[in-house]
């Protein structure tokens, strides 16, 4: 394709985007796939255009009102002017009313403009699997937030690698492996992942407790969890049970991690599409979700244990207001550990994790 062709794809791809509710990885993906005689290098020009006017879409449209969005992806090459009298919400990328959601909004919305890291955790030894990546001819370095991070300096399709078909490697932004350390798991514990996914927490916390006790997996999603199976086998992990079920509630851990759905504003640097596709509405429903599932989770902790709250969200609605209302409502937990991580205060994606023990 010539590069004008490219440029004006892009541009309706854009449009598209901006229009539509679904994410942009959705909709580049499904061009993708109905345009596969694309060559691999004019799908990587395509895909730079439209991430690099996404993660300019405020400013570019504050500096150059009235541009297409075919001007706007050679504009966004381009330095952009002064903007020192533009509003903070353009500046930092986001809609207006969502900044007074976010404490410290402007250490906070500043730092998420970046672009972020591939973070590998490593399954074992850092240091030897970081010597296999690199004989494998994979771009690594050892990352400086997380004892297990490795850093991937550029993508890699690591499915096609030795390493990762051995399980020695996962994919899990560094934050996510801190918050899981931090929360304090060990070998011989039972542990119930209450919205477990595709087991990014599971994985890691079996990796903690040296394959050793017990972790229940629970989703409603049969289709995640069958991805949690092939990936503990592949990790050669085996004190992970599934289930699509909640068990009797007469059944109580040691640890209940409750990783709950949020609005994945601490993700923006990887997904920066949906900072213009979040609402206020979404807000208010994701925090009713949560606080019930808190109520529900917080019924298997055993007496003495721990209640563990994690999301990937900025917003003080579904962390510091979730928890003071859960308090409200269950005295007998009490907070013993309290964090957020974010690119600003730990260069990482964002996230807030609340430990509680159940007096």
């Amino acid at each position: 394709m010539l590069k004008e062709e490219i440029q004006k794809t892009a541009a309706d791809l854009l449009d598209t985007i901006d229009m539509k509710a679904e994410t942009a990885n959705e909709i580049i993906n499904a061009y993708t796939k109905s345009h596969r005689y694309i060559e691999a290098e004019d799908r990587k020009l395509l895909l730079e255009m439209i991430w690099r006017v996404i993660r300019q879409k405020a400013r570019l449209n504050y500096a150059y009102p009235t541009a297409s969005w075919f001007e706007k992806i050679d504009l966004s090459l381009q330095p952009l002017p002064d903007l020192s009298d533009a509003p903070n919400w353009v500046k930092w990328e986001v809609p207006e009313w969502f900044i007074p959601h976010v404490p410290d909004a402007k250490n906070e919305l500043s730092a998420m403009l970046g672009e972020a890291p591939i973070i590998l955790r490593a399954n074992g030894n850092r240091n030897k699997i970081l010597q296999t990546l690199q004989e494998e001819g994979l771009p690594v370095h050892l990352c400086e937030q997380s004892s297990l991070g490795i850093v991937l300096e550029r993508y890699v399709n690591l499915s096609e690698t030795k390493s990762y078909k051995k399980g020695l490697i996962e994919v899990q932004d560094s934050g996510a492996q801190l918050l899981s350390m931090e929360i304090g798991v060990k070998p011989h514990d039972d542990v119930f992942d209450f919205c477990a996914g595709t087991g990014g927490k599971s994985l890691i916390f079996a990796q903690l407790m040296q394959n050793k006790g017990f972790i229940q997996a629970y989703d409603s999603s049969y289709k995640r969890l069958s991805e949690l199976g092939k990936r503990a086998f592949r990790a050669k992990v085996s004190i992970i049970k599934t289930v699509t079920r909640l068990p009797e509630t007469h059944k109580k851990f040691d640890f209940v991690v409750v990783d709950a759905p949020c609005t994945g504003t601490g993700t923006w640097r990887r997904t920066p599409d949906m900072r213009w596709k979040i609402t206020e509405n979404q807000i208010q429903s994701i925090v009713k979700t949560q606080a019930e599932i808190l109520n529900k989770a917080q019924e298997y902790v055993k007496n003495g244990h721990y209640l563990a709250y994690i999301t990937c969200s900025l917003t003080r609605d579904e962390n510091e207001q979730q928890i003071e209302n859960f308090l409200k409502t269950h005295p007998r937990f009490l907070i013993t550990k309290e964090k957020r991580y974010s690119p600003y205060l730990t260069q990482t994606d964002g996230f807030y994790l609340c430990v509680l023990q159940k007096r």
